[in-house]
């Protein structure tokens, strides 16, 4: 049995679209639960009209995450964004198959973006070349989406405590590889969405990487502020990206940031 659970803050226009996918793709036993993450908007009631169970959590994306495995006990858990404006298929029915289908503990969902344009800054600018660093074992395994927001994961490897913040995705990909859990990637083909400009997520997700490098042995606590300096520099050249100054001139900073020297001691 699985439990769809889509946490969602401000996510009025778009969350009624992951509902009815969710529950087209539910089988017999399986739940959809809207987290409303500290909404000041119509989301609650929008996923409640749409058909989902609704649960107030707190604000965080990590926090609503919590929230939702404290009252979740099927064997698989599936987190879908809720920012999902369309797609070609149903992706929660891609990710339910996936996992009933494979053998995976794991699957992590990859998509096309409608727009060609987007840049993953975050993800190859701080928390690949961080992963890489630190998490060899766990790099490059997730597909190009590595801090998908749609995944399925056996609830047996989520029973320690999450990440309040946007460091939740990158948590759970180290935890689970970590504890053993096997991996698999899902492709779910093309998906328009919503971006958001979040300046906090990128020191977020680099946080959550650290905070595992040292908690495993992998990173001395006294070695952690060069590395905090290091991420403040790839997370100023982000914040620091003016989308009219275009693609080209983007990625230019962001490969410089990528090539900067990583703390040697």
């Amino acid at each position: 049995m699985f439990t769809f659970v889509i946490p969602a803050h401000n996510e009025q226009d778009t969350v009624a679209t992951v509902v009815a996918q969710a529950l087209q793709a539910c089988h017999p036993g399986d739940r959809v639960l809207v987290v409303d993450s500290a909404s000041t908007d119509g989301t609650g009631g929008k996923a409640a009209a749409a058909g989902a169970e609704v649960l107030v959590g707190p604000l965080g994306k990590g926090a609503a995450m919590n929230a939702a495995l404290g009252v979740v006990d099927t064997p698989w858990v599936c987190f879908l964004d809720a920012d999902l404006g369309s797609s070609r298929a149903n992706v929660p029915a891609l990710l339910r198959a996936a996992a009933v289908g494979g053998t995976a503990d794991h699957v992590a969902g990859d998509w096309e973006y409608d727009d060609p344009g987007t840049i993953l800054s975050n993800t190859f600018t701080l928390y690949e070349p961080l992963v890489t660093r630190f998490f060899p074992e766990v790099a490059g395994k997730l597909g190009a989406n590595s801090l998908t927001g749609y995944r399925a994961v056996r609830r047996s490897y989520l029973n320690t405590l999450l990440p309040n913040d946007f460091g939740v995705e990158a948590h759970i990909n180290i935890t689970v590889g970590l504890a053993g859990g096997t991996i698999a990637v899902q492709h779910l083909g093309v998906i328009a969405s919503r971006f958001r400009y979040k300046p906090a997520m990128g020191t977020e997700i680099a946080a959550a990487v650290l905070r595992l490098a040292m908690s495993s042995g992998r990173l001395d606590p006294l070695d952690r502020p060069l590395w905090n300096d290091w991420v403040s520099e790839g997370a100023a050249t982000i914040a620091g990206i003016d989308e009219a100054g275009g693609r080209s001139r983007a990625l230019a900073s962001l490969f410089t940031a990528i090539r900067r020297p990583m703390p040697t001691y």
